[in-house]
């Protein structure tokens, strides 16, 4: 299972727009230069989360985006779930579509198990507390906040792989569940 890049961007566009503190509306060009996104997909990205009730709009001269108090206390699974509907590692995980296997296949109890933790780590994964660099209960997870490091992050090969905070010789904590 990969996470689209719609779900990659939204999550990239709650932790800038709640980094800069939530309050102010931020173009779709600011919006794009700060994360990276191209301005027609993020468009696409930001209709999404503003549906979802994640983010306000406002159009004209003094327009553009700004979070939601819904917005403000989301977590990472309800970004990713905002643009992507729900999270599953497979199709017998799917609500609503029973798996002829399922009963007896020796697999089912790990993909379920697998599913639960995902979920949970996405659920705890609250995105204030990746804009401002914390961890789960509060723990500092890096020395630079994301925001900062978004634009310096490196790729493993991936084009929306953004996890190297910014080039520092300071220590990086990083929070083991």
């Amino acid at each position: 299972m990969q996470l689209t890049r719609a779900a990659d961007y939204a999550v990239r566009v709650m932790i800038h727009l709640i980094g800069q503190g939530g309050e102010r509306r931020v173009s779709l060009p600011a919006v794009a230069a700060a994360t990276g996104a191209p301005e027609s997909f993020l468009s696409k990205v930001l209709q999404a989360l503003t549906r979802a009730g994640l983010l306000i709009s406002q159009r004209g001269q003094a327009g553009g985006f700004e979070v939601s108090a819904h917005g403000k206390k989301a977590s990472m699974r309800d970004v990713i779930e905002a643009v992507d509907g729900p999270i599953h590692l497979n199709v017998c995980l799917t609500s609503g579509k029973a798996c002829a296997r399922q009963s007896w296949c020796p697999a089912h109890p790990v993909w379920v198990r697998a599913q639960e933790a995902m979920l949970r780590v996405l659920e705890d994964a609250r995105i204030e507390d990746l804009a401002f660099g914390m961890g789960p209960g509060g723990a500092t997870a890096a020395t630079t906040p994301i925001v900062e490091s978004i634009s310096s992050a490196s790729t493993h090969g991936s084009e929306s792989c953004h996890c190297r905070e910014a080039e520092s010789t300071e220590p990086v904590a990083v929070p083991v569940p």
